[in-house]
């Protein structure tokens, strides 16, 4: 059967991404200054501040160190942190720059202290046991969670290692963020301006920490849309015979390399030729057979 293939000449429109929106740390050029990003998670990560957004960041935080070692006078203790404890709770009390600790957040209530160490565009060289323990000297503070938080995962040095109870990144830190049930609350109906401003800020630190965007332009898409829903209105049957041949050679290419294997190591064997790996794949009308040959350390690909 002859198969209409005139659907492939349908010119498409270019399917151009939408241009990167404005960005007030790309602005000002500090999103990569650490105190900047320090004045900014400490607004955030307060559950007390006029973002109105509550506990949903330090929750987001929290949740990331669930299982990670708490930090006592001698270093990690071996008790894993309980996150669900400590979820929604407006009783944190949050510094910056606090001895050198680029945020300390204290729930004196529950007895935790939190020591963020912000590390952007540098080394994990940092005293933590220092900070742990100026820590564990704040009023009614039994058990610290010392952890870092970088563009990429960071790793103490083996001095300071006993002091790290985890390392995060900003990415984790916008998904855990972008899955609260309660950020899509607020972002649905936001309760006065400054909660809306906050929701928009906290999209644009996001954006800057983690050098991506999720915004989408719904008028380019719906036009990719619409363009394919003609194409398909006029040539689906084509498209679909033609998708149903493309399967039926696959399969034939797969059955044809299932057979062929055996009597290519047969013929390997014979002329003495010794393969130490092999591998045998194929997609999308493409298959193929490779093997190394250690003797001469040369692979062929057929």
């Amino acid at each position: 059967m002859a198969l209409d293939i005139s659907f492939l000449a349908v010119p498409l429109g270019v399917a151009t991404p939408p241009a990167r929106p404005v960005n007030v740390y790309d602005i000002l050029r500090e999103g990569w200054r650490e105190t900047r990003v320090d004045m900014t998670l400490l607004f955030f990560l307060d559950p007390n501040e006029r973002h109105g957004l509550g506990s949903l960041v330090i929750d987001a935080l929290l949740a990331l160190l669930d299982g990670a070692d708490l930090v006592g006078a001698n270093g990690r203790t071996g008790v894993a942190f309980d996150a669900g404890t400590y979820l929604g709770s407006d009783e944190w009390e949050l510094g910056s720059q606090v001895d050198y600790i680029d945020v300390l957040a204290v729930n004196r209530t529950s007895g935790l202290a939190l020591v963020v160490e912000n590390k952007i565009g540098h080394v994990l060289n940092n005293p933590l046991d220092t900070y742990a323990r100026r820590a564990l000297a704040e009023e009614g503070v039994d058990a610290v969670i010392v952890a870092t938080l970088a563009p990429q995962h960071r790793v103490a040095p083996e001095s300071q290692a006993g002091w790290h109870s985890r390392s995060i990144t900003y990415a984790d830190l916008g998904a855990q963020i972008r899955a609260s049930a309660d950020l899509v609350d607020h972002l649905l109906s936001p309760v006065d301006t400054n909660q809306r401003r906050s929701l928009d800020l906290l999209q644009q630190f996001m954006e800057a920490r983690t050098e991506g965007w999720s915004m989408t332009d719904n008028t380019v898409e719906a036009a990719r849309i619409e363009e394919w829903r003609a194409l398909l209105e006029e040539h689906g049957e084509a498209v679909s015979q033609f998708l149903t041949a493309r399967s039926n050679v696959e399969r034939t290419l797969r059955a044809r390399i299932r057979r062929l294997e055996p009597l290519i190591d047969t013929q390997l064997k014979d002329a003495g030729l010794v393969v130490d790996w092999e591998s045998h794949s194929g997609s999308k009308g493409v298959a193929w057979n490779a093997y190394h040959f250690p003797d001469v350390d040369w692979s062929y690909e057929c």
